[in-house]
């Protein structure tokens, strides 16, 4: 793999956590606003941005010819 191609993907990966991370935290700010008690709205950020980031981490891998 060239250095290239390695700090793309390595980018790719500090996004994709970082995304994850502030969603969890959005989330929690949701449930104590709105005093969810089976933190509903954590539960559906994080999934958010999974399915936001496995979005983007798919659109980053070379396309096959």
């Amino acid at each position: 793999m060239t250095k290239n191609k390695f700090l793309r993907f390595s980018a790719v990966g500090v996004q994709m956590a970082v995304l994850i991370y502030l969603s969890s935290e959005l989330g929690k700010h949701l449930d104590e606003k709105y005093a969810s008690e089976k933190n509903l709205f954590t539960a559906l950020c994080v999934m958010a941005a999974v399915g936001i980031s496995l979005y983007q981490l798919i659109n980053a891998l070379p396309k096959e010819e």
